[in-house]
């Protein structure tokens, strides 16, 4: 996953800050944004596995979680146009550059992957990702669905780069 993270980044690194936070449409996202939403989904996983492992109350993902897991990277495959889930809405507001939201998914992923590395191994199997729709998943299959949702967005980071390239 990380690999193909520095490779979505590395066919960025051309564009310019206007042509990274230019949307190609009103209702579309810009290229930092698809960024600050894929790190904002992985910061959701950092935290409520955090809550999880502190709290407990946890079990073994069931193989109704295996299945709902595959049902989900199938429905994100797919080219149909999902709104994002309330849990991971983007700050509008915020006045954010593309290097500080690339700094962001950096900093985000290196602590998630640091985390799950520490996880005691017979927990794996366990609940501790949940998705907004899907629900409770281990986070073997939350790494599965992870991978899934950012090739998902690189599709649309690529379509939006080439479309702001082409208006400019």
């Amino acid at each position: 996953m990380e690999n193909e993270r520095l490779t979505i980044l590395k066919t960025l690194e051309k564009d310019s800050e206007e042509a990274l936070i230019q949307k190609p449409a009103p209702d579309h996202w810009s290229v930092t944004e698809v960024v600050q939403h894929l790190a904002k989904a992985e910061e959701g996983a950092l935290k409520y596995m955090r809550i999880k492992l502190e709290h407990g109350g946890h079990k073994k993902a069931s193989f109704g979680a295996a299945l709902k897991q595959k049902l989900l990277n199938l429905a994100i495959s797919l080219p149909i146009k999902y709104k994002a889930p309330n849990v991971i809405k983007l700050d509008e507001n915020v006045d954010l550059t593309f290097a500080k939201a690339v700094e962001n998914w950096t900093e985000i992923r290196t602590t998630l992957r640091s985390e799950y590395e520490q996880v005691d191994e017979e927990l794996i199997d366990h609940e501790l990702f949940k998705h907004p729709a899907a629900g409770k998943l281990s986070i073997y299959q939350s790494v599965k669905f992870m991978r899934q949702h950012m090739l998902r967005h690189k599709g649309q980071i690529e379509r939006t780069i080439k479309h702001v390239r082409s208006a400019n």
